[in-house]
């Protein structure tokens, strides 16, 4: 992760069983360990490993909002 020049975007679901939020954690963690800008969001969730596919207002909020900086940034590149 030292050598990344990405910025990242980590999410978690809460329901998700075989991406827990504790290993998006350790992501996280690691990344800020090596200085690498992130933005990290933990969405409430029931619909367990599939809620990355369904229309949660949060994590549609959270995703748009990190899309539309990532468009701002590469317009005033």
């Amino acid at each position: 992760l030292a050598q990344a020049k990405a910025k990242f975007l980590v999410m978690s679901f809460t329901s998700d069983w075989r991406f827990s939020s504790a290993r998006s954690r350790e992501i996280v963690r690691a990344l800020l360990e090596n200085d690498r800008d992130l933005v990290y969001a933990v969405i409430e969730a029931n619909e367990g490993h599939d809620a990355f596919l369904m229309g949660i207002p949060q994590y549609l909020a959270a995703f748009s909002a990190y899309m539309e900086r990532v468009a701002i940034e590469a317009e005033s590149a």
